[in-house]
């Protein structure tokens, strides 16, 4: 594409069932940009975009490894480690005690950081800790009370292709997504223990939920890490031509 007539145009609308959509920030990590970018770029029409009902811009994952395929920019490649079970005993019971223990679970989280016990990467500052386990969490909840772990993971990929964009301390977004699962997990046992009402398989659901999820994590982590090979030196998105 070579004129501003040529490039795809902004749409509004939802985007189509089943199709992964990102927000600009998530945009911008996929295709290496600042967000302000990725914003201009949609703005002018050079991106494809879409805007939901509510006016909110959103990019089809699709549509942007196209957009980067186009440029000669090495694209993510999904890769899957194995088919996964299609679905898990539902547990909303536990699902719904996790919710309500989103600050404990938080918790939990930072007090596993001492400034006397040596990690082999920096500690992430309280905040992007505290956003990073509430989303964490609520992926790991919304896969344990539908029993379908495999629909709602989309964001814990997003998340392992971020960190892997972010060069060699990148790696810290698969150490951080372990410490809240391991959070979750210490959380869920103290519920049982405390005698909260949940389903009999609840716990190995949970613990199944967190491995669909985990595997997520690591299979952004890798589509990053290959487009960042398969690039090079050079930056792993190219400019558009005007």
């Amino acid at each position: 594409m070579t004129d501003a007539g040529d490039w795809p145009k902004t749409r509004t609308g939802r985007a189509g069932r089943g199709e992964r959509t990102l927000t600009a920030s998530e945009a911008a990590a996929l295709i290496g940009v600042s967000v302000a970018t990725v914003r201009g770029w949609a703005d002018q029409g050079r991106l494809p975009s879409h805007r939901t009902v509510g006016g909110h811009r959103r990019f089809e994952l699709e549509e942007l490894r196209e957009w980067l395929t186009d440029r000669g920019a090495p694209a993510p490649v999904p890769r899957r480690l194995r088919r996964p079970p299609q679905a898990v005993p539902p547990a909303p019971l536990l699902a719904r005690e996790l919710n309500l223990r989103t600050e404990a679970v938080v918790e939990r989280v930072l007090d596993g950081y001492d400034p006397g016990i040596v990690t082999p990467l920096p500690a992430p500052s309280p905040p992007a800790m505290r956003r990073l386990a509430v989303r964490f969490l609520r992926i790991l909840t919304a896969g344990l009370e539908s029993g379908r772990p495999g629909v709602s993971v989309g964001r814990a990929e997003l998340a392992g292709l971020r960190g892997g964009l972010q060069g060699p301390n990148g790696v810290g977004v698969l150490v951080e997504h372990t410490r809240v699962a391991i959070a979750v997990a210490m959380e869920a046992e103290e519920a049982r223990r405390e005698g909260v009402a949940m389903e009999p398989q609840a716990i190995p659901a949970l613990y199944s939920v967190i491995d669909h999820a985990h595997a997520a994590v690591a299979r952004g982590f890798e589509q990053a890490q290959d487009a960042i090979r398969s690039s090079g030196p050079a930056a792993p998105a190219a400019s558009p031509k005007t």
